[in-house]
């Protein structure tokens, strides 16, 4: 503490002192914030989710299959208008191919968990990419598609 000749603080020190004090005040206060549930943050909406994919091979009946770690599904449609984890499957599964092969033309453009246009876009072009048959183009993941983009090769 400063003093000047008759014991009282000078200016210059209690200045410091409350820039101090509002300094430490507001670290402690963002660490309070950060640890405060998170009962008033808005909940995301589709509109504005975004999901991160966690590749992984995983063995299945002496086969490798690519899994990304919303769904496991081998089977089950899904197809433009849908929304949830088998969406953010594909969308990953997708997202994968096209960062592997390098072509923009297999990606979804994002991954929202809404299976929309770029996605179906997106399917279709990694479609034509398994299938010589066209009548197997038609956008939908099901029974044939979801082997096909868990263990495409593009060799």
């Amino acid at each position: 503490m400063i003093r000047n000749t008759t014991g009282a603080r000078t200016r210059t020190a209690r200045t410091a002192r409350a820039k101090l004090t509002v300094l430490v005040a507001g670290v402690l206060g963002a660490s309070l914030v950060a640890l405060a549930p998170a009962a008033s943050a808005a909940v995301p909406t589709a509109a504005t989710a975004t999901y991160t994919c966690h590749p992984s091979w995983k063995a299945s009946g002496g086969l490798y299959y690519l899994y990304e770690g919303y769904s496991d599904t081998n089977t089950t449609n899904t197809k433009k208008g849908q929304t949830g984890n088998r969406v953010i499957e594909v969308q990953c599964l997708l997202t994968y191919w096209a960062n592997r092969v390098g072509d923009s033309k297999f990606s979804p453009k994002g991954i929202d968990g809404e299976f929309g246009s770029n996605t179906e876009a997106a399917v279709i072009n990694a479609q034509k990419a398994c299938f010589s048959d066209s009548s197997e183009w038609d956008g939908e993941v099901g029974p044939n598609t979801w082997p096909c983009l868990r263990r495409w090769s593009t060799t």
